[in-house]
């Protein structure tokens, strides 16, 4: 696996300062890759946002996608997208290296699609689509996935994906206009059984230069995904956001972003 040279330089005084962790890995690359997440985890970070979402989504959130259906209660924020496409998106814009946490869980059990998060989306500035996506969210009813790839840059992680059961990372570049088409990150992974069974599971992810981190902790397995941007244009603001293809249902709680202090 290659680092990105910039993450390298950071972390490179930080190795005695690791604390060891029993997760479901065993190769020297894995354990590398577990050293490097729990000092980032342990870098300092200033919460830009918390929603426990128990409150009105509204107040922090809006939605593409007029056919799904959006609830909070005190269990946290349910995203419906039995009848079509959903993108639950962050009213606040974030810059710079991220944290984002959340916990999440399945509620249906329809084994076709996946759940996205977008991380840090901005439109490409093209044909109406501007940088910042709130401005033309009345052109994003229908939530198709070509509305997002085709015209904005961001980073994307999927999970929960079916049939497969995949974890992938991509990094959209709609002025290629190639679609998908050499969009995907290294460090893929297939048959991950975190998301079979309905628990709820809390997600850490840490945005650092080029490099994606992604951590699934289930109550009886905890995963971790790395995913390198080595030859494609960074990414250092935007939007976040949460998507659901038909016939997903999921919920959400105690979402967290915060951003590095270093």
């Amino acid at each position: 696996m290659r680092y990105s040279w910039q993450l390298a330089v950071c972390l490179l005084l930080s190795w005695s300062f690791v604390i060891p962790v029993q997760v479901e890995m065993v190769s020297a690359e894995e354990t590398e890759e577990r050293n490097i997440f729990e000092v980032l985890l342990r870098s300092e970070w200033t919460c830009a946002f918390f929603d426990s979402s128990c409150d009105d989504w509204k107040l922090r959130w809006f939605l593409d996608g007029e056919k799904a259906e959006v609830t909070n209660d005190v269990e946290g924020i349910t995203i419906d997208a039995t009848d079509g496409y959903a993108v639950l998106w962050t009213k606040a814009s974030f810059e710079g290296d991220l944290r984002i946490e959340y916990d999440f869980k399945r509620i249906d059990s329809h084994n076709i699609g996946v759940n996205i998060v977008y991380i840090q989306a901005t439109g490409d500035g093209q044909n109406g689509h501007a940088v910042d996506i709130s401005k033309w969210s009345d052109r994003r009813t229908k939530a198709a996935m070509s509305d997002y790839f085709l015209n904005m840059n961001t980073y994307h992680i999927s999970y929960a994906a079916y049939p497969n059961d995949y974890i992938r990372g991509r990094r959209y570049l709609p002025l290629k206009n190639e679609g998908l088409k050499g969009t995907e990150l290294s460090g893929e992974i297939e048959g991950t059984r975190v998301f079979e069974n309905h628990e709820w599971i809390h997600i850490t992810i840490i945005k650092r230069y080029k490099d994606l981190f992604i951590e699934f902790r289930h109550p009886s397995k905890v995963l971790l995904c790395h995913f390198v941007n080595q030859d494609k244009p960074g990414i250092d603001q935007g939007h976040v956001g949460l998507r659901l293809m038909p016939g997903r249902i999921s919920r959400f709680k105690n979402f967290r972003i915060s951003k590095s202090s270093n």
